[in-house]
């Protein structure tokens, strides 16, 4: 089984990163729902989503799927600029409103 993901792609790569994104960003949503809150009282805890993409780009490395661990580190990157557009185009960050 764990063979399947020992794949040197590009876009195998991407899809790794951003399903492991996307899936831990649901998980944090689903526990700010259940603590009766929403994105916009506390939207920085979103920033914790990149840590599975970021120790799955840390395996790839270290296994030598360079391919792979490349296109996580650029989803990893757009992923944090993205994030962080949002972040200060929702106000979170004093006196930089766009």
């Amino acid at each position: 089984m764990i063979d399947k993901f020992r794949k040197d792609d590009y876009l195998f790569g991407a899809l790794i990163g951003i399903g492991s994104t996307l899936i831990t960003a649901g998980i944090l949503l689903l526990g700010l729902a259940m603590f009766s809150k929403s994105f916009n009282d506390d939207p920085k805890i979103f920033m914790f989503s990149f840590i599975p993409a970021i120790l799955l780009m840390r395996w790839y490395f270290k296994t030598k799927n360079i391919k792979t661990a490349k296109s996580i580190v650029l989803v990893i990157f757009i992923g944090f600029l993205l994030l962080a557009f949002l972040l200060f185009r929702v106000g979170i960050f004093p006196n930089t409103h766009i």
